[in-house]
This record gives structure tokens, C-alpha cells and sequence, in this order.
């Protein structure tokens, strides 16, 4: 991601904007990103505006002289010639519902014009025009106020074209690809800042990702007393389960049965079979002790006579083992 703007001070400023956040470390990113922050002209052809697949120009066309704009879209739809490119500029007739204008009778006193919805057409249908390999499409930003909505049509405060490469939109190109082999502008945007966020990347093997997730079903589900036959003393783990991950990394019903059937996993039918551990004994274990406690606390109530103790909170495996007395 690459943000470009001519003030250099204005990005000294803002750039603590691209740092980090404390959740972005937390919660890793799965796909690498990084960010840099460029002094630079949009009319520059320079290396680092090479693969650009997006190109956003908020609120910029209209702070640019007309010498300059008119050099913009050669190197966007020319040199760039990215698969989306959004510009976006004030909507002069919404100026109506405007208070007060500046002295140079716009929004902004940087503002060099501020075009009418026409007027914004016209530049977009230009674009096309030379670059056949666009398509546009209009969006807007900022309704007019709810009471003066039927004053008239003045269309939305901000005005937005959406620029598509065809081949994105399932259109065919109507010439070459062969922008960024014309010549660069023999200048090199300036660096600010660059950062580097921090991302997840996973390094095992595609049967490594599938069989921890094949660990992670069976240790989750073998407890689960629907899949377990009292008969054969089994856990039967029903495995297509498994199969919706599966797909995501493009292993077939097959591919994953291999390798289940490679780490040792009994496979029959649509079950993964799963022998009753000793560690299930040994929950079975926990509940007789259990069950004895409590057979032994009602005992010891029973000996002393009293039954509100067996209402107190005393606990036999809590008692001394040279204790005689029966607490009331």
C-alpha cells in the first residue's frame, strides 16, 4: 500500500497514522503488508508505481492546475494502467445548500475549480474515450440535508467514478497491456516512512495443515458420548466433517482419507474409528471415588446421630484421621 502526496510536511505530520496498532501484533495478518508513505507527483511515471492493481484519488483532481491534471490520466490509464482506479471531487451543485462559499467562491481556498456533475462526466467520458480499456461507473458521497431533498436534483456532495479495467469486469481489452513499458519520468518518488505489518505465515506442508486439523476433530469429538459405541467400545467420528477444511486447501475426499490412513487413523465407511483409551477408564475411575465420598460422608452422618450434619459443609476427605467428633 503506497500513499503519495506532494506535501512532504503534511506526511512528516501523519505518518504515525501507518503505524502498527497494538492489535494488528495480536491478531497477525494472513497476507504480508506493507506500507509506504511517498513524496511524489500523480503525474510521475516511477518504478515504484509498477503493479499497482488499485489507484484512489480522493479529493485531489480538483486541487491540481489544469497543466497538471491534464498529465494525470496519461500516467494513471497510461503508464499505471491499474484494474480499479476511484477518483472522487466536490459536486458544485450541492453548493447551493452552502451557507457561505470562500472568496474564490469555493469549498476550499486550494480548490482550482469544482466541476458540476456534467462537467465531471465529460472528464471521465474523455478517459474512456483514449483509454478504450476502462469502463466507468458513478457513485456519490453525502445526501442533501432531509428537509430541502425535494428542493431539487443537485445530486450528492461529493461525486465519485469508479474506473474499471475491463478484463476485471469480464469485458474484452481492447489493446494491449503495454503501459508501464513506455518510459519512466526519470524521477523517483521521496521515501517518508515504510512499515512492515506483522502477519501469520504458515510453513507446513498442505498434508502437515490437515492432519493438525484432523488432531484437533478427533481429540475434540471422541468425548462426545453420541459418537461413542458402547458395544464395541469404540468412538465412531463421523470424518466428512472434516472435508469442508479440506477444501479450502484444495485436498480431495480421497487425498484426505490417505492421510488419515498414513498417521495410523482406522478408517471405516464414513468413520474414523477411535479405541476406548486408558484415560477413559480413568474418568470412570473419578466418578466411583466420587461416588464413594459421597457414600462416605452419609455414613459418617448416620454414626453421629444428627442429622443436621449432614446439612453443614463439612467434608469427609477434609477431616483429621484422629478426629472422634461430631461437629454440630
Amino acid at each position: 500500500f503506497q500513499q503519495v502526496d506532494i506535501d512532504e510536511k503534511v506526511l512528516s505530520v501523519f505518518q504515525q497514522r501507518a503505524v502498527p496498532l497494538v492489535s494488528d501484533y495480536l491478531h497477525k495478518r494472513e497476507e504480508p503488508l506493507r506500507i509506504e508513505v511517498l513524496k511524489g507527483s500523480i503525474t510521475d511515471s516511477v518504478e515504484q508505481l509498477r503493479n499497482v492493481d488499485v489507484v484512489i484519488g480522493l479529493e485531489i483532481i480538483e486541487h491540481l492546475h489544469a497543466d497538471v491534471l491534464e498529465k494525470v490520466p496519461e500516467n494513471i490509464f497510461g503508464f499505471v494502467q491499474p484494474k480499479l482506479a476511484i477518483f472522487s471531487t466536490p459536486n458544485s451543485e450541492f453548493n447551493v445548500f452552502f451557507d457561505s462559499l470562500l472568496g474564490n467562491g469555493f469549498r476550499h481556498f486550494d480548490h482550482k475549480f469544482e466541476w458540476s456533475r456534467a462537467e465531471f462526466r465529460a472528464w471521465t467520458d474523455n478517459i474512456c474515450h483514449r483509454y478504450p480499456n476502462y469502463s466507468v461507473a458513478f457513485l456519490g458521497l453525502g445526501n442533501p440535508p432531509d428537509d430541502k431533498r425535494d428542493v431539487e436534483d443537485v445530486g450528492f456532495a461529493t461525486q465519485m467514478a469508479l474506473f474499471a479495467r475491463n478484463d476485471l469486469i469480464k469485458k474484452p481489452l481492447a489493446t494491449d497491456l503495454n503501459g508501464q513499458s513506455l518510459p519512466l519520468s526519470g524521477v523517483k518518488y521521496k521515501e517518508i516512512y515504510t512499515v512492515d505489518f506483522p502477519y501469520y505465515k504458515d510453513e507446513r506442508t498442505q498434508d502437515e495443515k490437515i492432519w493438525c486439523e484432523a488432531q484437533y476433530f478427533i481429540n475434540r469429538y471422541r468425548y462426545a458420548t453420541i459418537y461413542f459405541n458402547v458395544d464395541r467400545h469404540i468412538y465412531q467420528l463421523p470424518w466428512l466433517q472434516l472435508m469442508d477444511f479440506a477444501r479450502k486447501e484444495n485436498v480431495s475426499q480421497e487425498e484426505l482419507l490417505d492421510i488419515l490412513r498414513n498417521h495410523n487413523i482406522q478408517v471405516e465407511g464414513n468413520f474414523i474409528i477411535m479405541p476406548e483409551y486408558d484415560d477413559d477408564d480413568d474418568h470412570g475411575l473419578c466418578y466411583e471415588l466420587n461416588d464413594l465420598n459421597l457414600e462416605l460422608n452419609n455414613e459418617y452422618n448416620n454414626q453421629c446421630g444428627n442429622g443436621d450434619v449432614a446439612s453443614t459443609a463439612f467434608n469427609i476427605e477434609n477431616a483429621k484421621d484422629d478426629s472422634e467428633e461430631c461437629w454440630d
